[in-house]
């Protein structure tokens, strides 16, 4: 008799173990994202249900800069970011690993100014408004070594992105260095492009990144996540207006004016994610240590970076 209550007891016990497992809260995977056309896939992919079931969660920044700050912080396990800003976190010694590359911009990252500046070389004297983030302090560089300027030879006012429309309408500022879907607006406010990011072809990649120590024990909540992001990302090549009109409610511009904004963006498939991103010599590494030698020159790089490793490989 005493074996029998010692089984029961036994059992009892793993039944109440197994009961507290299957009571464990799934631990979330939260992804920060500002508002950027190349972004949408992933709150397309969350429209058509694909996250129903799974603990992908998304957080919502007002700039650059504040998505950044959730990532180095730890208050999310992923974040959208460009190249740029990916280099700047490895340099501060944090193991950041590329997932897949959202989009490269192709005209999308934009100088915009008064019809009374004309020129790149106008801006001289001019109040420049950009955000305190690596790719605009990135763009704005780039744009006055095209026009033969340098940066004090305009006034730069530091502004986030969601102050860009507001400063420009109230003349706080004479240009900006912004994007979509304030491109849009400030078109229709009379402003007009002075400089894109197609003068400076395969230098701006937007990539979503989580920490090496994530990746390595969430791999399977990973890979759903790409999963969602390359059938979102399929959905909006091969059923563009619907997908526009879903995600042109989220942002505030019209579905045509949301298709329109990607004729300056490349979004890469899956096959293209994969010629980028894996293999023995990856697409992305060539742009991304031209990219990481410019930013050196500007000094918006303090140290030498190993793009290699953000693949997860040893290279550099």
């Amino acid at each position: 008799m005493t074996n029998i209550f010692q089984r029961i007891f036994y059992l009892a016990l793993l039944l109440l173990a197994l009961a507290a497992c299957s009571d464990k809260p799934v631990e979330p995977l939260r992804i920060a994202t500002n508002i950027w056309p190349g972004y949408e896939p992933l709150y397309l992919a969350r429209d058509l249900g694909e996250f129903e079931g799974t603990p992908v969660g998304m957080v919502e920044m007002p700039s650059n800069t504040e998505g950044i700050r959730a990532f180095r912080n730890g208050a999310v396990e992923a974040a959208a970011l460009t190249l740029d800003e990916v280099l700047m976190l490895q340099q501060d010694g944090m193991d950041v690993r590329i997932l897949f590359v959202m989009d490269v911009s192709d005209g999308a990252d934009v100088v915009m100014a008064r019809p009374g500046i004309a020129t790149l070389k106008d801006l001289a004297g001019k109040r420049v408004g950009v955000e305190g983030s690596a790719l605009g302090a990135y763009m704005l560089g780039r744009a006055l070594d095209a026009a033969g300027l340098h940066p004090a030879d305009v006034k730069i006012v530091p502004l986030t992105v969601d102050q860009h429309e507001q400063a420009y309408l109230s003349g706080a500022v004479d240009a900006v260095v912004t994007f979509e879907p304030v491109r849009t607006r400030l078109l229709h406010a009379g402003a007009h492009v002075v400089f894109d990011s197609s003068r400076i072809p395969d230098e701006i990649f937007d990539v979503l990144v989580t920490r090496g120590d994530i990746l390595e024990r969430r791999p399977q909540d990973f890979q759903r996540l790409k999963e969602n992001w390359f059938r979102a990302v399929a959905y909006l090549h091969t059923h563009p207006d619907d997908a526009a009109q879903r995600i042109a409610k989220r942002i505030g511009i019209s579905g045509k004016e949301y298709l329109d904004s990607l004729n300056g963006l490349k979004i890469p498939d899956r096959a293209e994610n994969t010629r980028l991103l894996e293999g023995a010599a990856p697409a992305i590494l060539a742009p991304a240590r031209r990219l990481a030698d410019a930013m050196q020159q500007m000094k918006l790089l303090h140290a030498s970076v190993n793009p290699a490793a953000l693949l997860g490989q040893k290279g550099d």
